[in-house]
C-alpha cells in the first residue's frame, strides 16, 4: 500500500515538474521584451574659438565624460573640436568625427552616441538654407540631419534621426526652416515607413511655428515628449520626439534639463542646456 502511495506522488510530482517546466519554457514568448532608455539632445557649441559663445576648447572633453550616462546621445554643433569631444566619450558606439581635410566648411555637426547597438550613420544637408554673412551664417556649413537605427534588444529595431535647422527669428529664417521640414517629413516618409523612430536635434523653431510643427509631426504618427509629459518649459528649441508602431510600443516616461552641465565657476558649458528624455519601450 505505502509503494502504491509513494508511486502515485513521484508521479503526480513528475507531472507537475513536467508542466512547471514547459510553462517556463513558454514564458519568454509570453511576455512581452520591455525596458527603458535615456536620450539627451544637446547643441554643444563647438564652433571655432572666438565664435562660439563659450570656450568649446575647455568645455568638449568636460561634455564628452558627462554623455557616458545616457543611452543615446544626439548632439549637434559638434563642428571644430570633434576629438575633444570624444576624449572622455566612453560610449562604444560613436558616429566617425568629421574629418575637415581641404574642405572649407566643418561638416554638418551633428554626432549620435549611444550604449546600444547602432548602425551606419547617413546624412543629408537641407537643399534650401538662409544666411551666409548675417542671419547665423546657417549656409556656411552643410547643417542637415543625420539618420541611423538602434536596437534596444536582439531584434528590436527604432530608427534614429538627429536634426539641425536654421537658426533665427528672421522671415527667410523661417521659410527656410518651412522647407526644411519638408525634406525632413519626406525623408523619413521613405526611410522610415511605418517604423518605431526616435527624432531629437536643434529645431530652432519659434512658438508661433511650433502649431504647423506639431500638425506636421503628427501626420507622421510622431509626438513631442514634451507635449505628452505636459513639460514645464515648451517653448525650448531642443526636442525629443517618438514613434512607436505595431511592432514596437514608444512611451515618454520623464523630461527635464540635466543638470550639471556646468564648469567649476557654474558657467554654461554650452549656449544650449542638454535635454533628457527617459523612455519606456515594450515589444507587441
Amino acid at each position: 500500500m505505502l509503494r502504491g502511495i509513494v508511486s502515485r506522488r513521484a508521479w503526480a510530482g513528475a507531472l507537475l515538474w513536467s508542466l512547471g517546466t514547459s510553462a517556463a519554457q513558454a514564458e519568454p514568448d509570453r511576455v512581452a521584451k520591455q525596458g527603458q532608455i535615456s536620450v539627451v539632445t544637446y547643441n554643444v557649441a563647438g564652433l571655432p574659438e572666438g565664435l562660439s559663445n563659450v570656450t568649446p576648447t575647455r568645455n568638449l572633453p568636460v561634455i564628452g565624460g558627462l554623455l557616458n550616462k545616457f543611452d543615446v546621445a544626439l548632439v549637434q554643433e559638434d563642428f571644430a573640436y570633434p576629438e575633444l569631444l570624444r576624449q572622455n566619450l566612453r560610449l562604444p558606439y560613436k558616429s566617425a568625427p568629421f574629418v575637415r581635410g581641404q574642405q572649407l566648411h566643418f561638416g554638418d555637426g551633428l554626432s549620435l552616441f549611444s550604449k546600444l547597438p547602432l548602425a551606419e550613420v547617413t546624412r543629408a544637408a537641407w537643399v534650401t538654407c538662409h544666411g551666409i554673412i548675417d542671419s547665423y551664417q546657417d549656409c556656411l556649413t552643410p547643417k542637415g540631419f543625420a539618420h541611423s537605427r538602434v536596437e534596444l534588444a536582439p531584434g528590436v529595431l527604432v530608427d534614429v534621426y538627429d536634426a539641425h535647422l536654421d537658426a533665427g527669428p528672421g522671415a527667410g529664417d523661417r521659410k527656410a526652416r518651412a522647407q526644411q521640414l519638408d525634406q525632413l517629413v519626406k525623408t523619413v516618409e521613405e526611410r522610415s515607413g511605418g517604423r518605431a523612430l526616435l527624432l531629437g536635434g536643434d529645431f530652432n523653431l519659434t512658438m508661433a511655428e511650433l502649431p504647423l510643427f506639431k500638425k506636421r509631426m503628427a501626420a507622421l504618427g510622431i509626438t513631442d515628449a514634451c507635449d505628452e509629459l505636459r513639460c514645464p518649459q515648451p517653448w525650448r528649441i531642443d526636442r525629443v520626439l517618438l514613434r512607436g508602431n505595431a511592432a514596437v510600443a514608444l512611451k515618454a516616461k520623464s523630461w527635464r534639463v540635466a543638470p550639471g552641465f556646468r564648469d567649476e565657476s557654474g558657467r554654461a558649458l554650452s549656449d544650449h542646456e542638454p535635454v533628457v528624455v527617459t523612455l519606456g519601450w515594450a515589444t507587441k
